[in-house]
């Protein structure tokens, strides 16, 4: 049997959400579009335009856990991608910084290039493996001092694409939250590399974010080509194997526990982040010492079930901003209605939303301060908007891109968002009365 890996559980415990999943099971579809797509621009000598891919969902969907694992792949590949991971805030701040990067990544081997540039909350100059990133700024000295920092041809000088040694994907993390235009010299940076128009380099861009940053990207002038891809929950394979995984890795003994253990991650309703949090739930129980990583020696799991559905509940509050929280009656009715439409198997699209957003407020504006649209959004139609947008940011909704219908992508969220509304009776009935008698009858195609 393998032995108990206690140590590792324990850090495993005390990094809490910067831990990294102890196993990375699915999305290998997805992580091998990236990998193509830059390994075909390597082999042609330079992207062709449209060389984009975006990879969007919902609030713990794992976009950035995909992020991670293509920088953490090892492969004997002789000229392997290697990917540069940067924030929305770097791309309009440190475009020359973010060049000298590339630059870096493109060129420089094995002990001294880093798999991923991490900079959330940290800074570009970081010490990554046994290299200062910033040590190199004197040997790509043009790219610093140029004026534009939109003209690739300045990194193409320094490293013609005939000498880049390894092709480069660009990442662009919490890509939602840009809001250029797409004039704006981030907007023209980044449309650069998209359009390959001024040259042709090994470069491949990658956005990550929520589902609306497909739109956002198209906002930016970034539209031809472009390769959308949805992750949403775990199958049932994959939850398997991200369980047995995490056991496996751990050293811990399942023994006739296995069942059991199954059961436990059930209330995850195969969320990535849940199933992380649920995890942490169980490495609290094996790491104490009566247990010592046996689920035989697990006299009570009802302890673990609620550490896990603390953990739970937490994360959702968390995603209950000041917003949703003053508007908590408003974000119950929008949730029932996504519920009924799509157990229906109807449409509900970004418009429809807004008028049974408008109907509830006027129609309870009697009944308190939760069935308001929360001022700060503004008011009137663009108000409205802002306000959806939000709770799409905050998970609350997303948008099914190939049926163009919205959703609650995870279902015991729907249920906390609408518990936490707390309507009364009367606000209860008159709700669902008027939801029935809205509701078409057809069905317009859209299966849930």
């Amino acid at each position: 049997m393998t032995e108990f890996r206690r140590n590792e559980l324990v850090n495993f415990i005390q990094n809490g959400a910067k831990s990294p999943p102890p196993v990375f099971v699915g999305r290998q579809d997805i992580i091998e579009d990236i990998l193509d797509k830059s390994r075909h621009a390597f082999k042609r000598g330079g992207a062709a335009p449209g060389n984009t891919i975006i990879i969007q969902g919902a609030p713990g969907a794992g976009k950035t856990s995909i992020l991670t694992e293509v920088s953490q792949r090892e492969t004997q590949e002789e000229n392997a991608p290697r990917i540069v991971v940067v924030t929305n805030d770097e791309i309009m701040n440190r475009r020359p910084e973010v060049m000298t990067a590339i630059a870096v990544a493109a060129s420089k081997p094995k002990n001294e290039w880093f798999t991923a540039l991490k900079t959330k909350g940290t800074d570009l100059g970081q010490r990554i493996g046994n290299v200062s990133f910033l040590s190199f700024s004197a040997d790509f000295a043009q790219i610093t001092q140029q004026r534009d920092p939109v003209d690739l041809y300045t990194l193409a000088r320094m490293i013609p694409s005939d000498k880049w040694v390894h092709p480069v994907i660009l990442a662009i993390d919490e890509a939602q939250r840009f809001e250029e235009t797409r004039n704006s010299p981030p907007a023209r940076f980044l449309q650069s590399i998209h359009d390959a128009n001024q040259v042709s380099l090994p470069l491949t861009l990658l956005f990550a974010g929520l589902s609306d940053t497909q739109y956002r990207v198209n906002e930016m002038g970034i539209t031809n080509g472009i390769a959308a891809l949805t992750v949403d929950v775990l199958n049932g394979q994959e939850q398997t194997q991200v369980i047995d995984g995490f056991c496996t890795y751990f050293g811990v003994d399942v023994g006739s526990q296995r069942k059991t253990l199954h059961t436990f991650f059930e209330s995850t309703d195969g969320w990535p982040r849940h199933i992380f949090w649920a995890q942490q739930a169980l490495a609290e129980i094996l790491f104490q010492p009566e247990v010592n990583g046996n689920l035989d020696r697990i006299t009570d799991w009802a302890i673990a079930e609620q550490r896990r559905d603390q953990f739970r509940i937490g994360y959702y509050e968390d995603r209950r901003s000041l917003a949703l929280k003053r508007s908590k009656k408003l974000v119950g009715a929008v949730m029932k209605t996504v519920d009924l439409y799509n157990n229906r198997g109807t449409k509900i699209d970004f418009p429809d939303i807004g008028d049974k957003i408008e109907y509830f407020t006027k129609q309870f504006k009697s009944c308190g301060r939760g069935w308001r649209v929360p001022e700060s959004f503004g008011s009137g139609e663009s108000g409205i908007d802002r306000y959806i947008e939000h709770l799409i940011h905050q998970g609350a909704l997303v948008e099914d891109v190939w049926s163009d219908t919205y959703r609650c992508p995870i279902p015991s969220f729907q249920s906390h968002l609408i518990e936490r509304a707390g309507f009364t009776p009367v606000e209860t009935a008159e709700l669902e009365q008027k939801l029935a008698a809205d509701l078409p009858d057809n069905n317009d195609g859209y299966e849930p």
